[in-house]
């Protein structure tokens, strides 16, 4: 079985051991490797402030929260997204508004979501740069000066993807959503950030990360709470591996490329259709004719397949009429990602491409 090959190291040349300091053995919470590895994100992505957490689930929670996002905020998101982008929103009560994608991408139709925006005048938009694609749009930059909301970017997927301005996405707007599990482009294991270029906001996020307690967290047991908080502290020790990948990323970056441009110039199947992009993609995506034959067609080839995001309009907590969404709810039936990840070997990708061009 040909599995999803993002967890095995990436080395140049022959895998080599990695030796932990021994200090990491006396802090299993934040310590000098946790801020290390937040100062060399602020200097790679050109931020302010970085705030490391524990994943990108807990970044878009803290986000949502330094945002003062409660029962009846109006919030408006992309329908096609995993569920962990609107689930800080939905446990804190606010009303979610969702928009149709575009045909046959994973981006948010923004003629849509202006629209929406004018109507309800929301008070935070979650932009989603879902597989890296880049989700901008000068219309609704504008409507953002004039109506006054927030955004948090859900950059999860987008890491190291840029707007046509050069900055890059999850550094433009209030606050910025990354993941840093072991299934991203860069991982420590299991850990996330967001990142803001307000220190007012910055504060916020980490009295958030430190139970609500305005301290340095060794001394956070002195101290009472001035907000509600949550104990979402990164663990030093992954912040110590996530320092090593990100020592390997122009290396990963480019394995990725690679690995994406093979699949675009070597499927040659009518019946499956790549999502292209041009930007930094770990999930080759694409629209398969009869997506549970193909399934079944991969398995047999011992190809393991990774279905797409669902809408969110199908779940029980967020459920609406798919005529509403008609773009989003076929993408959400009949896309599928093919492996990816800096991991594999290129004849293994050759290998896979051979085999689904005989569906």
């Amino acid at each position: 079985m040909i599995h999803f090959n993002w967890y095995k190291p990436f080395e140049k040349g022959n895998n080599k051991t990695v030796i932990f300091p021994k200090d990491l053995m006396k802090k299993k919470t934040m310590g000098k490797y946790t801020y290390l590895l937040e100062n060399k994100l602020k200097k790679i992505l050109k931020v302010k402030n970085v705030v490391l957490t524990t994943s990108g689930t807990s970044a878009l929670m803290m986000a949502s929260m330094a945002l003062n996002i409660k029962p009846n905020k109006k919030i408006i998101c992309s329908n096609l997204t995993w569920i962990a982008t609107i689930n800080p929103s939905l446990i804190l009560g606010a009303k979610i508004y969702l928009v149709d994608t575009d045909k046959n991408t994973q981006k948010v139709n923004f003629n849509k979501l202006n629209k929406t925006i004018k109507k309800i005048k929301p008070d935070i938009v979650i932009l989603v740069h879902l597989t890296g694609e880049v989700a901008e749009n000068k219309e609704f930059t504008s409507l953002k000066k004039k109506y006054r909301f927030k955004v948090i970017e859900d950059a999860s997927q987008g890491m190291f993807n840029k707007y046509d301005n050069g900055k890059y996405c999850g550094t433009k707007f209030e606050i910025g959503c990354f993941s840093l599990s072991v299934t991203k482009i860069i991982n420590m294991v299991y850990g996330g950030f967001c990142t803001t270029n307000s220190n007012y906001l910055a504060d916020k996020l980490r009295t958030i990360r430190n139970n609500g307690v305005n301290a340095e967290p060794e001394y956070a047991k002195l101290e009472l709470p001035v907000m509600k908080g949550l104990n979402l502290k990164p663990s030093d020790l992954h912040a110590f591996i996530g320092i090593q990948n990100l020592k390997n990323r122009k290396l990963i970056v480019k394995k990725v490329k690679e690995i994406f441009s093979r699949y675009k110039k070597r499927i040659k199947n009518s019946k499956i259709t790549l999502i292209e992009t041009k930007n930094i993609s770990i999930y080759p995506s694409v629209i398969v004719e009869k997506i549970s034959k193909f399934s079944k067609f991969c398995q047999k080839n011992n190809i393991q397949l990774h279905y797409g995001v669902r809408c969110l309009s199908e779940s029980s907590e967020l459920k609406q009429s798919s005529k509403k969404f008609p773009n989003s709810i076929f993408c959400s039936k009949n896309l599928v990602r093919l492996p990816g990840g800096p991991g594999y070997k290129l004849k293994e990708i050759d290998r896979i491409i051979k085999i689904i061009n005989k569906y």
